[in-house]
């Protein structure tokens, strides 16, 4: 509806303006969609590159030795060493007996407990309050550069990541 005069009613005007920002969103709407599949489709032209490899399993400290573990189809389940724990102080063979394992044997990284902290600028006490885990992580981090050839302080303000599974 118009008025007399052929001018837009409030109501036509408040209409014509919400129809307007509506397309107005759905056209920022639709360019940001655009671009995310702009970015998405780069993305899998992104080149990336497998340069180093490192690992720690029972039986095996690196990808060569873990190869030949598995090509040789040898185990790495061995008795629990000595310097873990007392296996005749805490084995019981009822597994159901609290406090006690029933296991003898399983798989044990080697030396886990020879960290250099001061490699990775760590003081010796705090390397002792830092969870084995993140010590092997960070070793198995710093053989996979090694195992690439690439000094770490290199890799400073470049596009690189270290993917770790556990």
């Amino acid at each position: 509806m118009t008025t007399d005069d052929g001018t837009a009613t409030p109501a036509e005007r408040d209409s014509r303006s919400q129809r307007e920002e509506l397309l107005r969103r759905a056209l920022l709407e639709v360019k940001a969609a655009r671009a995310e599949a702009a970015a998405l489709r780069a993305a899998r032209r992104e080149p990336i590159a497998v340069v180093g490899i490192g690992c720690r399993f029972p039986g095996a400290e690196g990808p060569e030795q873990f190869w030949q573990l598995l090509t040789e189809a040898r185990t790495a389940i061995t008795p629990i060493p000595a310097d873990r724990w007392n296996n005749d102080r805490y084995y019981h063979p009822d597994p159901d007996t609290p406090g006690h394992t029933y296991a003898r044997h399983g798989g044990f990284l080697h030396d886990v407990r020879g960290f250099d902290p001061t490699v990775f600028g760590i003081t010796p006490r705090e390397a002792a309050a830092i969870d084995p885990q993140h010590r092997i992580i960070l070793e198995t981090a710093w053989h996979a550069l090694e195992h690439a050839h690439i000094p770490p302080d290199s890799l400073h303000g470049t596009n690189t990541a270290v993917y770790i599974g556990m």
